[in-house]
């Protein structure tokens, strides 16, 4: 498997996926059960994993369009210009009359790490008429696939486009290595947390592991996985080769929405040209910016603060790689 985007069009990424509104309280830490503790409301922020990702990728110089829904209200159109403000285009939000709008009511500690309660909309997000345009004047489309049904008609609409397809797994998706690789086996591109990772196979991130689940040209798979770890950096497979990213130094503030930043900075960087190792260099450096404030979009970087993380920090380590 080679990773390989199709040439040229109107738009670099497409984000499949509902945008949510975030409630955020800040807490010393998340109550345990029948226990109260005390906090601050922070105002609503515009939020959602695709949502962020979009924004992300926007801010960094791709041509980005949202697809999703909104709930045709105020709350609704703050989420639009909360993509709008950042550069994605909107054209394929779809505003939805008398629903509510997807919301996630987010905790966050004082160590800066979160607790997440999301409630989505409900029915599909997934218009066939509709997506198909958006597709064909895209050159990948990226989503989170919970509804495996409504997924493999994404990727039959993607294929047939010739759009690549980017995913980011998490352990509510699949319960077992034959989900896992069913999921992967429909994907170009794969984001994983190492969390998710553990929880689904049961081992650490390593070259060997890792490999196993790539694409072959007798199995269908992922052209590239990635593997964010938090303050550990990342890692990051391609047939042939492995690599791995230490965490660049920052302030933590806010975690939520660091994940997001680095799959955002990967596509970007990889829509661009950029070899998966400084990929995943530049990746990291958008994540290590992007926990700097409260907020999943608070820190977002644009390229100049990037790049000077970058002229400071450590390469990637190719582990290996096939002559």
């Amino acid at each position: 498997m080679t990773l390989a985007f199709p040439a040229a069009r109107s738009y670099d990424l497409l984000a499949f996926g509902d945008p949510t509104l975030d409630l955020l309280l800040t807490v010393q830490r998340a109550p345990l059960a029948d226990e109260k503790v005390l906090g601050r409301r922070l105002p609503p922020l515009a939020g959602g994993t695709v949502a962020n990702v979009a924004c992300a990728a926007s801010l960094l110089g791709r041509r980005t369009l949202a697809y999703g829904r909104i709930a045709a209200d105020a709350e609704g159109a703050f989420l639009r210009a909360g993509y709008e403000g950042r550069g994605v285009d909107t054209a394929y939000l779809r505003a939805v009359p008398g629903a509510v709008s997807p919301t996630a009511l987010v905790l966050v500690e004082a160590s800066g790490e979160k607790a997440v309660i999301y409630a989505p909309m409900p029915g599909a997000t997934l218009d066939e008429a509709t997506l198909a345009p958006a597709l064909a004047h895209s050159r990948v489309i990226y989503a989170m696939p919970y509804d495996l049904a409504e997924f493999e008609r994404v990727h039959a609409l993607a294929r047939a486009a010739g759009t690549s397809l980017a995913i980011d797994v998490e352990a509510a998706m699949v319960s077992s290595r034959p989900q896992l690789e069913h999921l992967l086996a429909l994907c170009d591109i794969v984001f994983m947390n190492d969390a998710t990772y553990r929880a689904v196979l049961g081992m650490e991130p390593d070259e060997a592991g890792m490999a196993a689940l790539l694409g072959t040209p007798h199995r269908s798979g992922p052209a590239l996985l990635a593997v964010s770890r938090g303050a550990r950096g990342a890692v990051l497979a391609v047939p042939g080769a492995f690599m791995t990213q230490p965490a660049f130094a920052t302030t933590v503030v806010d975690t939520t929405g660091a994940g997001d930043a680095f799959n955002g900075a990967l596509l970007a960087a990889l829509l661009e040209g950029q070899a998966p190792d400084a990929a995943l260099r530049f990746a990291c450096a958008a994540g290590s910016l992007a926990v700097t404030a409260v907020g999943a979009r608070a820190a977002l970087p644009v390229r100049a603060q990037v790049e000077a993380v970058l002229a400071n920090g450590n390469a990637a380590r190719v582990v290996s790689s096939e002559q």
